[in-house]
């Protein structure tokens, strides 16, 4: 069964989410109430590649736009991963994305697998600010 897969893997490491959903990772992100700039409903598309598994090209879609970059991912154990880079056109360049798979059961029966927040900033000055709610839906949803 698919759901039961799901719901053994919560707390586990997202990679076998990942690698079960099949790449690239549809990560879904919604905007903060609390974040001042304008923010569109946007995606991150997430894909590992074959010669390393801490390194990922991230493409942003916002709309018709899409911009990519590579990032460095870094699992903490106990089902929670960072993904941390940075993309280079943009006024807040640096970002770092939260992932865990402990969802609760409310995130669970909309359809999620994996949630989590990104917090976009400048890595010089140390000024990090939570702009969005990343989700990852199951397969089937």
């Amino acid at each position: 069964m698919v759901q039961l897969f799901y719901y053994e893997s919560r707390g586990k490491c997202c990679r076998k989410v990942f690698s079960y959903e099949g790449y690239p990772t549809k990560v879904l992100l919604y905007p903060y109430e609390g974040w001042a700039q304008p923010a569109m409903i946007s995606y991150w598309l997430l894909k590992t590649y074959w010669w390393s598994r801490t390194r990922c090209k991230i493409v942003e879609v916002t709309g018709t736009k899409k911009m990519a970059t590579r990032g460095k991912m870094i699992d903490k154990g106990n089902g929670v991963m960072w993904i941390t880079g940075k993309f280079k056109e943009t006024i807040n360049p640096d970002f770092k994305m939260a992932l865990t798979t402990n969802v609760s059961n409310s995130d669970f029966q909309l359809g999620y697998s994996v949630t989590g927040t990104l917090e976009r900033g400048d890595k010089r000055k140390g000024e990090f600010q939570l702009t969005h709610y990343a989700m990852v839906k199951r397969k089937g949803y």
